[in-house]
């Protein structure tokens, strides 16, 4: 089997010719170089597919479908025909703008420089102005084609920072890459466009992880609030604060005392609560007597934390240790005034069960009514 000639036959013409074309016409030899360098660039892609077909068909696995662990195609699966000219037209893109932008940079300021050089002679603004266009048009395009070879090798590097896995997440890629999160996430958009992922490659923004096949991993849920504590009523504050005074003193005999007040102090709240009846007769023990033990407390508190004891700290503890059994003697008539309506219910209930007796003859004629 004879083989196949080449149809690139613009990529064959050698430089001698190009270099003598260029000395008969600028122009027309920079066009050739150009043509060229396309040429050249289509054939080199058209042996790389040829390559690539001939190595997809020797791993083929007998049912059409080629083997997954073996897939050549940047360690991934094979991209799709229109990712591949994508990339391929990128590439061209860039040649071309990088040359023709070098080429017309080249031409522009070296025409200005000449007409600049003979002004004085045949002043031409019109000629000058065309030039400085021409030198920043061609400035503009190479650096278009700058920035395109330079997305280009960094979608190269993202894909070797990808390597096998099935997914990544964009911070540590864009962090193996060294590239910020603006600039790489465009860089990876671009790949997936290119087919450097594989034909099913895609960013999942719930997790910002780029994946490459399989499904996306699933997002973190939120962790759920601890519940919020239920307030603290006005009695547990009041307990708490006492048992805080208690703690802060370090005098045993104290101790005791404060031990006896939060004791009676927890029986008065826990009536309170039992019965709101009960609650109204103790709004002056809650406004005033149990605030003012419990400022006592503290300032004996704080009295006996300081390092010098003198007269003036001295007196003031005794008079707040003095005035604790009278604060103990009100806790206690506190709570048993809470107990008066009790008392009269339960000796009107006894009146009332005597005479209910006596009248049914049921005493024996040993008891009497109560007047």
């Amino acid at each position: 089997m004879e083989p196949r000639r080449s149809k690139h036959f613009l990529a064959h013409i050698p430089t001698i010719a190009l270099l003598v074309v260029f000395a008969m016409s600028p122009w027309l030899g920079v066009l050739f170089f150009v043509l060229r360098a396309i040429d050249r660039d289509a054939e080199k892609k058209e042996q790389e597919n040829a390559e690539y077909s001939s190595d997809f068909r020797s791993q083929d696995t007998g049912a059409g479908q080629p083997a997954r662990d073996t897939e050549p195609v940047y360690g991934h699966d094979v991209p799709t025909a229109e990712q591949q000219n994508a990339k391929k037209w990128h590439k061209t893109l860039t040649n071309l703008c990088t040359i023709m932008g070098a080429v017309f940079l080249f031409a522009g300021v070296t025409n200005a420089v000449d007409v600049i050089s003979v002004w004085k002679f045949w002043p031409d603004p019109g000629e000058l102005f065309s030039d400085i266009a021409m030198a920043i048009g061609g400035g503009g395009a190479l650096l278009t084609g700058l920035r395109m070879k330079s997305t280009r090798k960094l979608e190269r590097l993202l894909d070797k920072v990808v390597g096998e896995r099935d997914n990544i997440s964009l911070p540590e890629l864009f962090a193996a890459a060294g590239v910020d999160a603006a600039r790489g996430r465009a860089a990876v958009e671009s790949a997936i466009d290119h087919g450097y992922f594989g034909a099913d490659a895609y960013i999942d923004n719930r997790t910002g992880t780029l994946v490459v096949r399989g499904a996306a991993p699933q997002p973190p849920r939120p962790a759920e609030p601890a519940p919020a504590p239920a307030p603290e009523d006005q009695y547990a504050a009041l307990q708490r604060q006492l048992r805080q005074a208690n703690d802060a003193i370090p005098d045993p005999v104290m101790t005791a005392k404060i031990s006896r007040l939060e004791d009676v102090s927890a029986r008065i709240f826990a009536l309170a609560k039992k019965d709101p009846d009960k609650k109204a007769q103790l709004q002056k023990f809650m406004d005033y007597y149990l605030p003012t033990a419990l400022k006592l407390l503290n300032t004996y508190a704080q009295l006996s934390a300081q390092d010098v004891q003198g007269t003036n700290i001295t007196e003031a503890k005794q008079s707040i240790e003095r005035s604790m059994d009278l604060l103990i003697t009100a806790f206690e008539n506190q709570l048993d005034k809470l107990f008066a309506s009790d008392a009269l219910d339960v000796s009107t209930d006894i009146a009332a069960l005597e005479g209910m007796l006596n009248l049914d003859g049921l005493t024996g004629g040993d008891f009497a009514p109560r007047s």
